[in-house]
């Protein structure tokens, strides 16, 4: 396998060339555990044993190219008991043929091909020929949080047959050939854009589709989402940008995300706001409370604004509903 084959352009390499013909399954055996996590290696290739690892961090992600001659890699039960760190790895084919197992279920992946596995549970990679693969090590919560059963997406073909798994796997290709000139800024955008199309492909998988159609992703965030703003709600911080950098998503993905519901995050704050000030003004033990007291207890703070807001939803002004005027329907 000449260098030249390789997409990642510069970074770490680690090359079995490097030591005694001899030496190299052992010394491979060594590297992919640097590399990745603990691991079992066995092929029946004694003599002329291939292989190389080359690596570079995007920004939470890091990506390899592994290059190597037929093996079997296996992760038991006895190597996660020895490691405290868990991350999704994601395998990307490149060149030939290569079978990833976990959770009772196996996963052919051809060129273009890629499936992801959890590094905090059992798996086994299984190669007849020489091979060549991008790996990627996701953070786990980065990717666990966008699904209802994370379990569920391991070891599942995304084919780049598809319109998103080529999309992805296309994308995934770009950037790793691309790893020496892109910018730290650019890093950390394209990070989240992985994760967001790796969150999309697997969500569009028919096995992982809820019953309403909606994406097991889709759906898990949207929860979240729906949550943390619950809980948040008083804060007049809580904006889009707010509520999309600390779930770690771009705004367009959220945007993406509420437009499915019909509606806008802007619109699903104001109206939960909304929603809380009508009850509050409908309840006698806080009558003592102004208007503006109670509007800017649960975030507002213009009272005009909240004034012209509540009658456009209502139908009548905050006072003319705390003094009778309840009981009408919202405006929609």
């Amino acid at each position: 396998m000449a260098l030249s084959d390789f997409l990642i352009p510069k970074g770490y390499i680690k090359s079995t060339e490097d030591v005694a013909e001899k030496e190299r399954l052992e010394y491979w055996i060594d590297m992919i555990c640097d590399e990745f996590v603990q691991l079992d290696c066995s092929t029946d290739q004694k003599t002329d044993f291939r292989g190389e690892i080359r690596g570079c961090e995007l920004d939470n992600i890091w990506i390899s190219e592994v290059g190597a001659s037929r093996q079997r890699v296996i992760r038991s039960k006895k190597q996660i008991a020895k490691s405290t760190e868990r991350e999704f790895k994601l395998s990307l084919q490149l060149e030939d043929t290569g079978i990833v197992s976990q959770d009772g279920r196996e996963a052919e992946l051809r060129p273009g091909d890629f499936a992801l596995y959890d590094s905090a549970r059992p798996y086994t990679l299984h190669f007849d020929r020489p091979f060549r693969q991008i790996v990627l090590q996701i953070p786990y919560d980065s990717l666990a949080e966008l699904f209802l059963s994370p379990e569920n997406i391991t070891a599942r073909r995304v084919s780049a047959r598809t319109a998103v798994g080529a999309l992805t796997s296309q994308f995934i290709q770009s950037v790793a050939g691309r790893l020496d000139i892109l910018s730290h800024q650019e890093r950390g955008a394209i990070n989240q854009h992985i994760i967001e199309l790796i969150a999309l492909a697997m969500g569009s998988m028919s096995s992982l589709r809820e019953l309403d159609g909606h994406s097991i992703a889709r759906t898990a965030m949207l929860e979240r989402i729906k949550q943390y703003i619950e809980i948040n709600i008083r804060h007049p911080q809580l904006t889009p940008a707010q509520v999309a950098r600390h779930h770690h998503i771009s705004e367009r993905y959220q945007r993406m995300l509420f437009a499915s519901t019909g509606t806008t995050l802007s619109k699903y704050i104001l109206y939960k706001r909304l929603e809380l000030c009508r009850e509050a003004l409908e309840n006698s033990a806080l009558s003592d409370y102004s208007i503006t007291q109670i509007a800017f207890s649960y975030g507002f703070n213009d009272a005009a604004h909240f004034s012209r807001r509540f009658k456009e939803r209502y139908g009548a002004s905050p006072k003319e509903y705390r003094d009778g005027n309840a009981g009408l329907c919202p405006r929609r």
